[in-house]
């Protein structure tokens, strides 16, 4: 099942954020995609892979994105080979991935590359009813969104976390860890963060 929400994203604001020339960005767990074609042939960008798992999106995606700026796999293999990617961006992702699973994503992807740039958006941090119940004030178009999935056992089915800010404390060895404004369209619902690489 493909669930679909166009994410208000703000992609520049990112870019500006992390400003590295010369982008080779890994969006994993990109769902149906946050890019369209102006922020693809934005100058520093050369090239983005994106990466989910659901197979079913594969038709959606391929018939998005036609351009040579895009690889879109769903290969978790092939990602972990690659060793020229300097940004690596979950976008409203990891509330489906376990902190453990996380800690092995990052440290994998760490190992091909000691730069390499984590942004991690739409971080949810409460209680998910409560979230729920604060959503219409915030954002009434993703409640309805929300309010029609409560009804799919595909969506219920799904393990949800929540990431508190101290769970990123164990960051703090490898990465400077910066929390910032949200990059979606829940300000204050929830938030962002970016892991940079410390210097040796």
């Amino acid at each position: 099942m493909i669930f679909q929400y166009n994410y208000e994203y703000r992609i520049k604001k990112l870019l500006k954020l992390v400003n590295l020339r010369n982008l080779y960005i890994l969006d994993f767990g990109c769902g149906i995609g946050n890019w369209n074609e102006k922020d693809v042939n934005f100058h520093s960008i050369k090239k983005i892979t994106l990466y989910d798992k659901n197979l079913k999106l594969a038709k959606f995606l391929k018939k998005k994105y036609n351009s040579k700026k895009i690889n879109i796999t769903f290969s978790y293999k092939e990602i972990l080979k690659k060793k020229n990617f300097n940004l690596v961006i979950l976008s409203s992702v990891i509330q489906y991935i376990s902190p453990s699973k996380l800690k092995v994503l990052i440290n994998k992807l760490s190992k091909n590359n000691k730069k390499l740039i984590f942004v991690i958006s739409d971080i949810p941090y409460l209680p998910r009813k409560i979230e729920f119940l604060l959503l219409p004030f915030f954002n009434i178009k993703r409640f309805l969104f929300i309010l029609g999935l409560i009804f799919s056992n595909n969506y219920r089915k799904l393990n949800y976390y929540l990431y508190p800010k101290k769970n990123f404390n164990f960051y703090k060895k490898m990465f400077n860890v910066t929390y910032i404004f949200n990059l979606h369209d829940l300000k204050f619902l929830r938030y962002s963060l970016i892991l940079k690489p410390k210097k040796n």
